[in-house]
């Protein structure tokens, strides 16, 4: 029995590694490098130790999706090759029942759930704060440069609150526009023929510096839209300056998403009194999340089998399209529950189960169908 316990797990295993592989190369991976390109495209002096460090924090975070997903798919194409073979048939010739055939498989998903859950809990929270400090970097460009921040004819969003357009030439910024935002609208267009750029970290209040020339300003007045109470200035000189102490509040409260906490930090947060309703509904969401998506494992696992020996296809892009489709359902009601993740009231900690109670249930059912045929 040893022999055919190996068999089984291999064949599933093996197409697991080879389908997390394929995803994480192509799926993910090639958005990554297309996001990169983008990014060496505005900035060339962005370093190449920079990317590589990019490019591994992603990995582990596609994991968490990849791993479940790979796993569907490799029960789906491995238990149809069998049936298509007639394997099964021969097996259960031997005595075997389909219990005792899918332990390989149990113990594959007890082992994928378990790594799926270090990976939610412990690498992935760490992944998604170091890929935020790594936004740090832009403190390091405008020390060393603070032209470096802006990209050469492309808009730059990186300012918070601000939209800024223009073109590098001879260390400044030419033909620049600048559109102030407030609550994503506009509140006032800037346009100058040229500016020069410069920090100040020695202040209070750290903020960039832009002296700019020749400069028409167009503000939002006190009523009315901004079509109709716009007023136009216009300066020969003009100073203007954009806080970078926004850069450290939008940091910090990007390390108080839920989603970038470690799991200690999580449950305390969870059942803290003294917080608003809905961040703690947020923080409940989340650890249930964590757990929930990574139990998916052994719901796949157990809807696949019957549905892979159903199916009765040798060819993997059936196998691939039946796991599409399971596993975008799967996901899609969970991303449903955790829409609501901020209202308490609906207990969203409780909603994010319900994906693996429909599927365990309905796994449970087919395969007890095919364990009496």
């Amino acid at each position: 029995m040893k022999l055919f316990d190996r068999y089984i797990a291999r064949q599933v295993f093996v197409s697991a590694l080879y389908a997390v592989a394929v995803i994480i190369i192509i799926l993910v991976l090639g958005n990554v490098f297309k996001e990169i390109l983008k990014e060496l495209a505005k900035r060339p002096d962005l370093s190449l130790g920079f990317v590589i460090k990019f490019i591994l924090l992603v990995v582990p975070i596609s994991l968490s999706l990849a791993i479940p997903f790979s796993f569907l798919t490799a029960i789906l194409l491995v238990f149809g090759r069998l049936s298509a073979d007639n394997e099964l048939i021969a097996m259960r010739m031997a005595g075997l029942s389909m219990w005792r055939i899918c332990v390989p498989v149990g113990a594959l998903a007890i082992l994928f759930t378990a790594v799926c859950l270090f990976i939610n809990v412990t690498v992935t929270p760490w992944a998604k704060t170091e890929m935020e400090g790594m936004k740090a970097n832009l403190f390091n460009l405008m020390r060393k440069e603070p032209m470096m921040l802006f990209p050469d004819q492309q808009v730059m969003s990186d300012l918070p609150g601000h939209l800024v357009f223009a073109k590098k030439e001879d260390g400044k910024l030419k033909g620049l526009q600048i559109i102030k935002m407030e609550n994503q609208r506009p509140e006032t267009f800037i346009f100058a023929r040229e500016a020069t750029v410069s920090v100040d970290f020695d202040s209070a209040q750290a903020e960039m510096l832009m002296d700019m020339k020749d400069v028409n300003i167009m503000a939002k007045g006190n009523e009315g839209t901004f079509m109709v109470s716009n007023q136009p200035v216009y300066m020969r000189e003009a100073p203007f300056g954009v806080s970078i102490e926004k850069f450290r509040m939008a940091r910090q409260a990007a390390a108080d998403k839920p989603s970038h906490m470690g799991i200690g930090r999580l449950i305390r947060r969870s059942y803290d009194s003294t917080l608003e309703p809905k961040v703690r509904a947020a923080c409940r969401t989340e650890l249930s999340t964590r757990f929930a998506f990574s139990i998916s494992c052994i719901t796949f696992g157990l809807i696949a089998v019957p549905m892979g020996i159903t199916a009765q296809r040798r060819e993997s892009s059936a196998g691939f399209i039946l796991s599409m489709i399971i596993a975008v359902t799967y996901y899609s009601l969970l991303q449903v529950a955790s829409m609501m993740k901020e209202k308490e009231d609906m207990y969203p900690h409780l909603l994010v189960w319900i994906p693996n109670l429909i599927f365990l249930a309905l796994g449970f059912r087919l395969f007890w169908k095919l364990s009496r045929k």
